[in-house]
């Protein structure tokens, strides 16, 4: 008997996919939800805090999830926005039902709301309320500066979330971007236990491990403090995800069932916890899509992982990833993306008016090689073939379209490698007659990757002996100049600490701020200013400042 289709089991839920929620499958019972409630929870109460997400000029995702005592029926919950943080001005509010079928989350689209403001929001059972959350909605016309965070790679059982604490407590962005991996499925035990202590396949330990992320402070106060705008990586299903499938290392069909149905319930579980809107209600594998802040930025988030990517190549030199593009690996059709979102990312940067142009983009675009050497030789060698390195063709059709059609004042902001690493994106980056790092011929645009909030843990000492990681990882670590060295379109890398990224937008530069954070294995407030890099308008070149 063939594995069910992963499109099968989700084309009965498509009529609730507006709401980001599919009918439960692979549980325990038909429908039945886990109760994710601490022990003694007594009435409705609200254990996992409140979110926003994808903010339009007049909407915005709010999300919460009920506890309740009584999990066997439904639950009608009330929510409300207000114009002010004292809760005397409300301008929309309404009642949502919430049952075990959608884990007992709450997704409201609030509508009517004005541009570029703030705006409070809670919700209520009985007597039961929960905490207050502050969320802010796109600017239209002609804004003069965004301010965005950037977080990604938040392993709960590799560190403390100082990083996530210090993004909360910042009053000075609008939204902040997760460039995924959101949740982690393993059985890590490191800093913290996983909750579940498994490898989470099910669609109730998915929830559980959401739930379990969702309960800690730091995270809920960046939430409460801030609207998100996600998109997954690999870990919020398996690691090593790609449309079809998934690393063979980390999930085993005769261990963990069909990888149709493990990605199905990722995905469910993901549509229920996340705030996000879907912007295909037929389609709610789709989570790519576009946000507007007036004609200042056009944002592309992208699904580099799920909708359309190609299974990963092992490498082909007999030393582990490392590989040529040759064999496989230069097949013209190889896709990343997948054909309708790469026409779709294409057709939006060629039609875009925008003063600047944004990529929220899972794994690292820009070349990264171990040996370098101009394209038309064959001789470069690359070090990891689940980036876009490892679909040069998918990369280079999306480059030839940037460069045909004089797309300008493009960013890409990348998270997935737990570093801090810059890249002035450009093509053939060891051929001088291609680009030339000192006057910027050849740019296409500027690539800033953002260190994890947790996931590279504290940095480890390595003494001369480098088997205490693999080589990727100790490159990635402590090869940075190395790394750049071969890399001349790299201008920066640190590889040992967390934090997160400021990104501030105006008419005349786009400013890129490394915040980190000293360590995650003990509380701290403590947050320093790494580095800071612009991109002028009109001139694509990446400046230290």
């Amino acid at each position: 008997m063939a594995p069910p289709n992963r499109r099968d089991l989700l084309r009965a839920g498509t009529a609730l996919a507006a709401l980001g929620v599919l009918p439960a499958c692979g549980t325990s019972a038909p429908g039945a939800a886990a109760d994710h409630s601490e022990p003694g929870a007594e009435g409705p109460v609200f254990l996992h805090g409140v979110a926003s997400g994808d903010p339009l000029a007049d909407r915005v995702i709010l999300w919460t999830r009920l506890t309740p005592e009584n999990v066997s029926t439904p639950h009608t919950v009330s929510w409300a926005v207000y114009a002010d943080a004292a809760l005397t001005v409300p301008v929309a509010g309404g009642d949502v039902v919430t049952d075990r079928h959608r884990d007992f989350t709450v997704k409201v689209d609030a509508t009517g709301l004005q541009p570029g403001r703030l705006y409070w929001y809670r919700f209520q059972v009985g007597d039961s309320r929960s905490p207050v959350g502050r969320t802010k909605t796109l600017p239209v016309g002609s804004p003069e500066r965004v301010r965005l965070g950037v977080a990604t790679c938040g392993d709960y059982s590799r560190g403390l979330w100082n990083a996530y604490a210090r993004l909360a407590a910042r009053d000075d962005i609008d939204v902040f971007l997760h460039l995924g991996d959101y949740i982690y499925e393993t059985d890590r035990n490191r800093v913290r236990a996983h909750e579940p202590p498994v490898d989470v396949v099910t669609l109730d330990q998915y929830r559980a491990r959401y739930a379990s992320y969702r309960r800690e402070a730091d995270l809920q106060a960046l939430h409460a403090a801030h609207p998100m705008i996600w998109v997954w990586d690999d870990h919020e299903t398996v690691d090593g995800t790609w449309r079809a499938g998934a690393d063979p290392n980390d999930h085993d069909p005769a261990i963990h069932g069909p990888i149709e149905r493990r990605q199905a319930n990722a995905l469910q579980a993901a549509l229920e916890w996340q705030p996000i809107r879907l912007p295909d209600a037929s389609n709610p594998e789709r989570i790519y899509r576009k946000f507007a802040f007036g004609d200042l930025i056009d944002l592309y988030m992208l699904d580099t992982r799920r909708i359309g990517r190609d299974e990963v190549l092992p490498g082909n030199l007999g030393a582990g990833d490392f590989f040529t593009q040759s064999g496989d690996f230069a097949n013209p059709d190889r896709q990343m993306l997948g054909a309708a979102q790469e026409q779709w990312l294409i057709d939006g940067l060629r039609q875009s008016t925008a003063q600047w142009r944004l990529l929220g983009n899972q794994v690292v675009m820009s070349p990264l090689k171990l040996l370098g050497a101009p394209d038309a030789t064959g001789a470069s060698v690359y070090a990891n073939p689940d980036q876009w390195d490892g679909y040069a063709p998918a990369r280079d059709r999306v480059l030839d379209a940037i460069e045909s059609g004089g797309v300008d004042n493009l960013i890409v902001l990348t998270g997935d490698v737990h570093a801090s690493i810059v890249f002035e994106l450009a093509r053939d980056v060891n051929n001088p007659l291609a680009y030339d790092p000192l006057t910027g011929r050849g740019v296409l645009g500027a690539e800033f990757v953002a260190p994890s909030i947790s996931s590279a843990g504290d940095p480890q000492t390595l003494g001369p002996d480098s088997s205490t990681g693999d080589l990727q990882d100790i490159l990635l670590t402590r090869g940075g100049g190395a790394l750049l060295a071969v890399n001349v379109h790299g201008k920066y890398f640190e590889g040992t600490r967390n934090g997160y990224l400021v990104v501030d937008i105006d008419r005349n530069r786009t400013r890129v701020e490394y915040w980190t954070v000293p360590t995650v294995t003990r509380i701290t407030d403590e947050q320093a200013l790494d580095a800071v890099f612009e991109v002028h308008a009109g001139d694509p070149r990446v400046r230290m400042v």
